[in-house]
């Protein structure tokens, strides 16, 4: 006789918390990989794209951020990159903690702009 796991509605066969963390641990890549990678769970599809949602959108603040910064030659601006990068990098590790444990975060701005632009997908 043999024992056999249930099926999760995660990517990969993967618990939905294992899923949802790796999208966040992984930044956009996890995300995309989570997002496209099957399964119907709510809580990973929407980890996934809230990771995609978070990283694209600092890359675009850090890009504009540094036109600013060359534009106007204010270069103690970039004391703003480093708390920028700070404060992500505080994001990144308490998404991705939160959803190991299990515990869904919505992120204030990004998570409404997630819900916009994927709403298809969720």
């Amino acid at each position: 006789m043999s024992v056999t796991q249930p099926p999760t509605d995660a990517p990969f066969g993967l618990q939905p918390n294992v899923a949802a963390g790796l999208a966040y641990l992984l930044a956009i890549l996890g995300g995309i990989i989570m997002l496209v990678g099957g399964g119907t769970n709510k809580f990973v599809k929407f980890a996934a794209a809230q990771s995609i949602t978070f990283w694209v959108s600092y890359i675009v603040v850090w890009i504009a951020l540094d036109i600013i910064v060359v534009i106007t030659h204010m270069y103690f601006l970039g004391l703003l990159f480093l708390l920028l990068w700070l404060v992500s990098i505080g994001v990144w590790l308490w998404t991705t903690i939160t959803a190991f444990q299990g515990k869904e975060v919505r992120l204030p701005v990004v998570g409404d702009l997630t819900q916009n632009i994927f709403k298809s997908m969720l």
